[in-house]
């Protein structure tokens, strides 16, 4: 009998502790404030390594998009999952070779850098395509050189392929830098 009344005693001394910290959760969320005033935040990632790039971007205050950089062959392809069916409803392509400089057959194991940033360009620019409200930056780690693609997004619509939509290209180094 002895060991059982220690297992019923530990188990209680359990539940206590659980209790405890549910308690202490409660009286931590009241006096912070619900959770309703609690800013929601995003975050965006970006990872590399020798072959490849990737990132996240947000699209809309509800919508992120997954992008990766093959630097082999110079393609950036994205996709944005649809939270219904958890599949890729839209998809991007654009290849980077020749808009940061490099000619046919002349990227020997080339590096690139991938991020994403804001921008208020969807709101400045005056074309047929929609753009998110984030962009993506490549930049040519060996130059410097850096192309920014405005993301075609339409929330009403996201069932789409589209390609990126090339928005600038600074050179730092040499030969007509441009730095705006």
């Amino acid at each position: 009998m002895g060991s059982r009344m220690r297992d019923l005693a530990a188990g209680a001394v359990g539940t206590a502790v659980v209790l405890l910290a549910v308690a202490g959760g409660l009286m931590l969320g009241s006096r912070f404030g619900s959770s309703e005033q609690l800013r929601r935040v995003s975050a965006v990632t970006s990872q590399s390594d020798e072959s490849f790039a990737v990132c996240t971007v947000p699209l809309d205050p509800s919508v992120e998009g997954f992008f990766m950089l093959d630097f082999e062959t110079g393609d950036l392809s994205g996709g944005v999952l649809n939270p219904s069916t958890a599949q890729f409803a839209a998809a991007y392509k654009h290849n980077v070779l020749k808009d940061l400089g490099f000619k046919a057959g002349q990227a020997k194991n080339p590096k690139f850098l991938l991020v994403s940033g804001v921008s208020a360009v969807a709101e400045q620019r005056r074309s047929a395509v929609t753009l998110a409200s984030s962009v993506l930056y490549v930049t040519d780690s060996s130059t410097g050189t850096t192309a920014a693609y405005g993301i075609p997004w339409n929330s009403q619509q996201p069932q789409m392929m589209a390609p990126l939509v090339l928005l600038d290209i600074a050179r730092p180094r040499g030969g007509g830098a441009k730095a705006k």
